[in-house]
């Protein structure tokens, strides 16, 4: 799957790298419309005025959280592979960076709060009515808001690739440089 450039560094080859960004942009919006559906039904739940639909709305939001975990680590996955085969490296620039810590946030966030939040809201007497629901409602919509702020940003970073290398890959090109430095001082001239 990898392998080395005539510098040394590890690429993926087209085919694969065609592969791997079609499977991240993919995974990656699915991932997104899982979020933005639960906000939607969030949303409705609690603003519908019918206690019946409410439940439903707020069963319905739970039933997105089987799709969550695997498109949330197919994410990671395939963004990690495709940081390692490609220029960009996994920590050689702060955008990757970036990213990658957005998406552990998420998927953190989610497995901590929303998990607690969807295990109270079972502890609720006449669950879930529109009342005893409102307070956990209000805090998974809050989280849905959040996690579509941070993967809108981690969508942002992608496209535009701001900032610069960060230590590692600073480092990492000067030690190219240098062996490219030292390699043709090694290599005897043509007219010797």
């Amino acid at each position: 799957m990898f392998s080395r450039n005539p510098r040394g560094e590890r690429r993926v080859s087209s085919p694969v790298y065609k592969l791997l960004l079609t499977a991240h942009i993919i995974i990656s919006v699915g991932w997104l419309g899982v979020v933005l559906a639960k906000l939607v039904l969030g949303l409705a739940a609690v603003t519908t005025s019918a206690p019946d639909v409410s439940a439903a709305l707020y069963v319905s939001m739970n039933v997105l959280n089987v799709a969550f975990p695997p498109v949330a680590i197919a994410t990671i996955i395939t963004g990690v592979l495709l940081s390692l085969g490609t220029k960009w490296g996994l920590l050689q620039h702060y955008w990757v960076v970036t990213k990658l810590v957005l998406t552990v946030g998420v998927i953190a966030t989610a497995v901590q709060l929303g998990d607690r939040l969807v295990r109270q809201s079972a502890g609720v007497p006449d669950a879930p009515t529109v009342l005893g629901m409102a307070p956990v409602l209000a805090l998974l919509i809050s989280l849905a808001v959040v996690h579509l702020l941070m993967l809108g940003a981690a969508t942002v970073l992608s496209v535009y690739k701001p900032w610069g290398k960060t230590w590692f890959g600073r480092r990492a090109k000067a030690q190219q440089t240098h062996s490219n430095v030292t390699e043709r001082s090694a290599t005897p001239s043509p007219s010797s």
